[in-house]
């Protein structure tokens, strides 16, 4: 198994340097801007601190899942930046989630090596020119990459409307910014959110034509040494989803659609917006032509925790080999934190195996409106990706062989220790099923990936797109595949799914099949931080009550269940959108802030 791209460890090392046709031995401290580009490993360091920047875990939000922001999960961690965010702690002064500064310090890192590291000064094979060109041909497409990767980590973020009803972007980095011209703040302003937008696919269609389609053999620059380095699939899934988020009802300007309220927004010009889609759409179905896309792969536990090979889904991720997760999240009596747990609402949003029918439909086979339900019963009944994502009660933890107990008493409920779930669940997606890996007397670690994009996803942003435009089951011509194909395709193969009832009765029309694609990208995506986002681009409610469910050993050694709330998100319509960072709009005036933060 490969796995590249840690920082390159510099302390220590003796570099030499040609100055003036001088042999000029210098230590690491010694070393000046002008050397940086003269030593081949120092000018790719400039370059891998952009691609360090990225989280390797997917618990990045100061060591916990975004979706605990969200109605998917909760966490334990009242001081965390997640909770601070869902319990309304936003502030036209404060972003508890806020990347600006990382972000626009990457870019800077990319744009000095587009500007200085790729020029004949730096010679990054001295023997062959031909591979040397090839190299840098590979940078180039690799920086193109990590700048539109950066600025989109901006666009999400940031990206909104302001109060005149415009869609905005984020300003641009399009080149290294001195000192000097960063002083200069009103030379900042923000262009369009679609002007952003086209400055991004830009750059992934650049990175598209450089970047080699794979890594694999033995060769040094190219061979499988380099996994784990960018590549045109990679800036293929990220195009995909630029050009979804673009074309999304929270994103267009305010005469083609407009927030009217929580969960409620109108479409004022149907054709605009019908344009956007059907580009969107059939801009995705190119990309699933590329060579390596167009089939669904279902992520599973041994591709994320305890891996031994590589997804042939992942289009491009990082990996850590520790058990920092487990030691966050892994339950008390295992020696774990809990701090992410998944909700019950989560678990309501399975489906079941059988028909595909929702947990809430009686026709799934259980009636969740019963008192005397035995959720248990629900459990049993739900598709393959419920276990993958939840321990419940019952469950065997891991490779304990003993099952998970979250009734009162019980040595996992919150009797046991005050860091034990709130909502009667714990995480399983991610976590290792060593159970003794945090043990004191043991050493254990575990490989995991973090996959940033997924090859999948592309299936999925394409169905997003499709349905809008043609409906679920009309194929746009020159398409691949209808909206329904690729939901039919993903439900079988990632929740076991048969007979699929369901996803027949909601191809009956785009509105219900529009809600069945947001829920299947629930589950699919789930605690890989894509749920807080999705949620704002469609003004989808924030403010829904968090379930959990209260378990109770009766004295005949059953056991009952209660759903009860556990949280009250605290979010505003404003929260669709972020605050721009107070300390930007006070030095520069030309920067306008989004509706709500004025």
């Amino acid at each position: 198994m490969k796995h590249i791209l840690g920082s390159y460890v510099l302390a220590g090392l003796l570099l030499f340097c040609a100055c003036d046709d001088v042999l000029d031995t210098k230590v690491t401290w010694q070393i000046e801007d002008s050397d940086t580009w003269r030593v081949p490993e120092l000018a790719q360091g400039v370059l891998y601190k952009a691609y360090n920047g990225i989280a390797n875990r997917p618990d990045c939000f100061e060591d916990n899942f975004l979706d605990c922001a969200t109605d998917n999960a909760v966490t334990n961690l009242r001081s965390s930046s997640v909770y601070k965010l869902s319990m309304g702690g936003m502030t036209a002064f404060n972003n508890p989630i806020g990347n600006w500064s990382t972000a626009y310090n990457m870019l800077n890192y990319v744009n000095s090596f587009l500007e200085t590291g790729l020029t004949d000064q730096v010679l990054y094979n001295r023997t062959d020119t031909v591979v040397d060109k090839q190299i840098k041909l590979r940078l180039k497409g690799e920086s193109y990459f990590l700048r539109a990767w950066w600025h989109f980590e901006l666009l999400k973020m940031y990206g909104g409307k302001a109060k005149n009803g415009k869609a905005l972007g984020i300003p641009l980095a399009d080149h290294f910014i001195l000192q000097d011209e960063a002083a200069q703040n009103g030379e900042f302003i923000r262009p369009t959110y679609q002007a952003t937008v086209d400055f991004i696919v830009n750059d992934l269609n650049n990175a598209i034509e450089l970047l080699p389609s794979v890594y694999q053999g033995s060769d040094m620059e190219f061979g499988d040494t380099q996994i784990g380095r960018a590549t045109k699939a990679a800036a293929a899934v990220l195009k995909s989803r630029v050009l979804l988020y673009s074309a999304s009802p929270a994103m267009q300007d305010n005469d083609v659609t407009m927030i009217t309220g929580m969960g409620q927004f109108d479409i004022l010009n149907p054709t605009v917006y019908q344009a956007k889609w059907e580009a969107v759409a059939k801009e995705i179905n190119k990309i699933l032509g590329m060579d390596g896309f167009g089939t669904f792969v279902p992520i599973t536990a041994s591709a994320i925790a305890d891996v031994s090979t590589e997804s042939s889904d992942y289009a491009f991720r990082r990996y850590f080999n520790n058990n920092l997760l487990e030691g966050f999240h892994f339950p008390p009596f295992y020696y774990g934190s809990a701090r992410a747990t998944p909700s019950h609402n989560l678990v309501k949003a399975f489906y079941a195996k059988s028909g595909g029918y929702p947990a809430t439909d009686a026709r799934s086979g259980v009636d969740l409106s019963d008192p005397n339900f035995d959720m248990t019963q629900l459990y049993a009944v739900l598709d393959n990706r419920f276990a993958l994502n939840v321990y419940y009660h019952g469950a065997t933890f891991g490779d304990s062989g003993q099952p998970l107990d979250m009734s009162e008493g019980g040595k996992d409920s919150p009797s046991f220790s005050e860091k034990a779930t709130r909502t009667g669940y714990y995480l399983a997606k991610f976590a290792s099923k060593k159970s003794a890996m945090l043990n004191p007397t043991l050493t254990l670690n575990s490989v995991h990936y973090n996959p940033l994009l997924r090859k999948s996803e592309a299936l999925l942003n394409f169905a997003e797109a499709a349905n809008e435009v043609w409906g679920p089951t009309t194929k746009g011509e020159g398409c691949l595949y209808s909206a329904y194909e690729i939901l039919k395709a993903i439900r079988s193969a990632a929740g076991g799914i048969t007979s699929d009832s369901y996803l027949d009765e909601a191809a009956q029309s785009k509105d219900s099949f529009r809600e069945l694609i947001q829920n299947e990208r629930r589950l699919e995506f789930a605690f890989e931080n894509h749920r807080y986002f999705d949620m704002r681009r469609w003004a989808l409610p924030l403010d829904e009550e968090v379930e959990g469910v209260a378990v109770t050993r009766n004295e005949d050694g059953t056991f009952s269940f209660k759903v009860q709330q556990v949280e009250q998100r605290k979010y505003e319509v404003k929260n669709y959108f972020t605050p721009l960072p107070y300390a930007e709009l006070a030095k520069n005036k030309n920067l306008i802030n989004n509706q709500g933060w004025e």
